[in-house]
């Protein structure tokens, strides 16, 4: 066996991998928040060097995917708008999903998202935001981080403990700081056997949640998530908010067995 030969095609695997993981990673840097970039902020927001920005913008512009505003600031193109309706298509969840949290969000005039585990991250793929001036944000279709906050716990929660413990020990060791890992499997355990979970400060600066799993069956699908600014919750307020939410996704969840039931 030529050991030279292998070990120069699994680098060039390697290579080709975390090259296509960087573009991927390159796109995501785009958001609602921050549609148009610089070269500086795509290698600041993707965490890739400014010599590989260049060379994987170059790529992304031949395929038509992104497109010069002027001379060094970038934005998406149409292109990917089939995408994100071949995503919203594909995703029934969100079909039953939408009416529960739109209500909910009316009723606690807070911002309420549905949150799925979509490879490594959390995704927030469905918000409503509150109406008040002061209130929590998410993006839809932003990697958010593995190892905090609410909806990440109880994700991790309904992971098989194979895939729990692989899965944690892979982030950890992509993060100098990893809360995820201070995780006990007993506070999983108990997470996943009450099917909600809180978290303070976590995601964003006086910002307290609630995240309440939806399941098909005894498959975790997703989770409902409630931010609200922390200094207008008072210990009834909390209660009230982790009870609505667990209702909601209990609703959720009853409705997709219900359409799971009628397509079988």
């Amino acid at each position: 066996m030529d050991t030279n030969s292998e070990f120069s095609t699994t680098d060039a695997r390697r290579t080709g991998s975390d090259s296509a993981r960087r573009i991927i990673e390159l796109l995501f840097a785009f958001t609602e928040d921050h549609p148009r970039r610089t070269a500086r902020e795509l290698s600041e927001a993707a965490g890739i060097p400014m010599p590989s920005v260049h060379r994987y913008v170059a790529l992304l512009r031949d395929l038509g995917l992104i497109v010069d505003v002027r001379r060094g600031l970038y934005q998406l193109t149409p292109l990917v708008f089939p995408l994100t309706r071949a995503a919203e298509a594909a995703n029934s969840i969100l079909d039953v999903a939408r009416p529960h949290l739109s209500s909910l969000s009316l009723e606690l005039d807070e911002t309420v998202a549905l949150v799925q585990q979509i490879g490594d991250n959390p995704v927030c793929v469905e918000r409503y935001e509150s109406a008040r001036t002061l209130r929590a944000s998410f993006q839809p279709g932003q990697p958010m981080p593995a190892l905090r906050g609410a909806s990440a716990k109880v994700l991790v929660s309904g992971m098989t403990p194979g895939e729990r413990e692989a899965y944690l020990a892979r982030m950890s060791a992509r993060s100098t700081s990893a809360p995820g890992a201070e995780w006990t499997e007993e506070e999983l355990r108990q997470t996943r056997e009450q099917g909600w979970a809180t978290s303070s400060q976590q995601l964003s600066e006086g910002i307290w949640a609630v995240a309440a799993a939806i399941d098909l069956g005894t498959r975790m699908v997703g989770a409902i998530s409630v931010a609200c600014p922390e200094f207008r919750m008072t210990e009834e307020s909390r209660r009230t908010v982790i009870e609505r939410a667990c209702d909601t996704a209990a609703a959720i969840s009853e409705d997709l067995a219900r359409g799971a039931g009628r397509e079988a």
